[in-house]
Parts: structure tokens; C-alpha cells; sequence
């Protein structure tokens, strides 16, 4: 019986991956580096200290982690005290939704937890989640289960009793091996995402409801 739903976050409750991309690229510009999106999006779905191994394996760069990262996270502020966070449309009213009809909800990302918190409390929709879990916290990463088998523990779930919903190859391969079945989200902004291994994929939230996300935990379930 489906008693959760795991929400990803970047590219699924916000649209942040170009934004993302755009504070690297303005962190390495001051270092002459040119970072090509087609590399970058093999990494969307992943934490940053991924995106920055494979920074360091193509580039010298004269600067700790630390010194990136912080200077990361103020081009990054800048970009949002520019233009704010851009909520994926339908996604708050398809998550008020599943609150009403009593379903626990997770959130399940990549991203440090005090963003994760400011993001969600930025649209709105922080209160609806009763957990939420970043993957900096455990030990491995997307597309290893970890951050989802932790999501599920929390609501105090079997990953089975869990549907969860991703943009990225790397969330759903998560899901996956969580063995949790995942939608699959279509976000253009997210890259070419290869989605194959979700049971289904959406590309607008304003026509998925409660009701259809159960069709889809239940034809899982017939088919498993």
C-alpha cells in the first residue's frame, strides 16, 4: 500500500539546475576554466563535490575546495537575490494535494540541508514535508540508494510503501536501487536526462493528481 511520497528537489520542486550551472561557470571564468554544459549535466542529480572532482580532473585550479565553494555560494546569492527561486509549475498544488489526503512526504536531494530548508520555506511548501534528508548527510550519494533508503527510514516506511519522483538518471537510479519506484520527471532545464528506468515519465505536474500517482504505485505493483 503506498503510504509516502519522496520528492526530489533541484529540477523537480525548483528549477535550479541553470542557475547552478550559470554560479560555476561565473566562479571559473576568474580562473580562465570554461566548463561546457554537456559535461555539467552528467553530474545533475549528483552532490557538488561530484561536479567538483570531475572540475579538478579536467583543471588546474589554484584554490582549495573551500575557497571554490565559498565563492560558489555568494555568486550563487547573487543569482537568487537577482532573480529568486523559480518553482516548477503545479508541483505546490500537486504536493497540497497529497498532504490533504494523508500521505507522508519527503524531500530526498543532493543539496545541503540548510538550502534544502530555504528553498522549500521560499515556496511555500515547507510545511507539507514532515522529513526532509539531503545526501551530503549520508554515505554515498545519488545514484547510490543511501539518501532514499534514509528518506524512507525517517517516515518510518518500507521502501516499498514509498513512490518516489526524480529528473535526473542519477535520482532514479537511486530510487531504483532503493527499491522504491520512481516517476520520472521531464525537465528540459535538467539536460538530457536519461529516464528509462522509471515506470513512468511526466512532463507537467498540472495533470498528475493524487489519484494518478496511486494508478501508477498499483500498475507497479501488478507488474513487479
Amino acid at each position: 500500500m503506498l503510504k509516502g511520497i519522496i520528492f526530489d528537489m533541484d529540477g523537480v520542486l525548483v528549477n535550479s539546475e541553470p542557475m547552478h550551472y550559470k554560479a560555476y561557470c561565473l566562479v571559473l571564468e576568474e580562473y580562465g576554466i570554461t566548463y561546457p554544459y554537456e559535461i555539467y549535466k552528467r553530474f545533475i542529480g549528483t552532490t557538488h563535490a561530484k561536479v567538483m572532482e570531475d572540475i579538478r580532473s579536467r583543471n588546474n585550479l589554484p584554490c582549495t575546495d573551500e575557497e571554490f565553494f565559498k565563492n560558489f555560494k555568494q555568486k550563487r546569492e547573487l543569482l537568487i537575490e537577482t532573480n529568486g527561486f523559480e518553482g516548477i509549475k503545479g508541483v505546490s498544488k500537486l504536493i497540497s494535494a497529497l498532504h490533504k489526503k494523508g500521505y507522508k512526504l519527503a524531500v530526498a536531494s543532493s543539496s545541503p540541508y540548510e538550502y534544502i530548508i530555504r528553498v522549500t520555506k521560499s515556496l511555500g511548501i515547507h510545511t507539507y514535508f514532515d522529513k526532509i534528508v539531503s545526501a551530503v548527510n549520508v554515505s554515498n550519494p545519488k545514484p547510490a540508494p543511501d539518501v532514499f533508503i534514509k528518506a524512507a527510514e525517517e517516515l518510518g516506511l518500507d521502501p516499498r510503501e514509498c513512490i518516489a519522483i526524480e529528473d535526473s538518471a542519477n535520482g532514479v537510479k537511486s530510487a531504483k536501487a532503493a527499491g522504491i519506484p520512481c516517476i520520472g520527471f521531464y525537465n528540459a532545464d535538467s539536460g538530457d536526462q536519461d529516464l528509462k528506468e522509471a515506470v513512468i515519465v511526466v512532463k507537467q505536474f498540472e495533470k498528475v493528481t493524487a489519484g494518478h500517482i496511486e494508478g501508477i504505485y498499483e500498475d507497479y505493483l501488478k507488474s513487479s
